[in-house]
């Protein structure tokens, strides 16, 4: 039996603009897609910076996810060569990408502002019961954030992002009340260093 392993595409516009790569209604169509085709579990998070796809499997799914996504943006008549796409395929590339765009937002306070209301508003509606794959992301999310903490140029900018992160984790499970009470209580911005 192969193991399944957290896997990632990144896309985003070669040029920065004020509106998705894809519309809000096309982001379920091609979820769907996906989680047939690669049989697993994905997910998909649709923002203004880019479309950003995790899935869990032991195949490498990159080819099929770029051409679906260019094949849905060539119908808005929009070019291939108007998009990076950056496809990792092991949970050390997919931890060092996400830190090279933790930090790029870091740099861009209203920018992180926006991407971080529209990520937790995803996880939440979206993929509150996808537990494998969002335990897997916040735990990764979570020790990048840990590792730009120890940087203080970066610490400032990221704390508000790493309690909301925090808070929707414990939301989006089903502890017992006495344990989340204790969890909110030690994770509590008094208690951070």
């Amino acid at each position: 039996m192969e193991f399944s392993q957290l896997k990632s595409v990144f896309i985003s516009s070669k040029r920065y603009k004020k509106q998705l790569l894809i519309s809000h209604n096309k982001v379920p169509v091609l979820l769907s897609f996906l989680k047939n085709t690669i049989k697993g579990d994905v997910m998909i998070i649709n923002t203004n910076l880019g479309l950003d796809v995790y899935y869990l499997s032991s195949s490498d799914y990159e080819n099929l996810i770029e051409n679906s996504f260019l094949l849905i943006t060539s119908k808005m008549g929009k070019p291939a060569n108007e998009y990076r796409i950056c496809s990792v395929s092991t949970i050390e590339e997919v931890k060092e990408e996400v830190k090279k765009y933790f930090i790029r937002l870091s740099t861009m306070p209203l920018i992180f502002d926006c991407y971080s209301k529209s990520l937790f508003h995803q996880l939440d509606t979206y993929y509150s019961k996808n537990t494998k794959i969002t335990k897997e992301l916040f735990a990764l999310w979570y020790d990048t954030l840990i590792l730009l903490n120890n940087d203080e140029s970066y610490s400032k900018k990221i704390k508000h992002f790493r309690s909301s992160l925090q808070q929707l984790f414990l939301n989006m499970n089903n502890y017992n009340p006495v344990f989340k009470e204790l969890i909110e209580n030690s994770i509590n911005d008094l208690r951070n260093n």
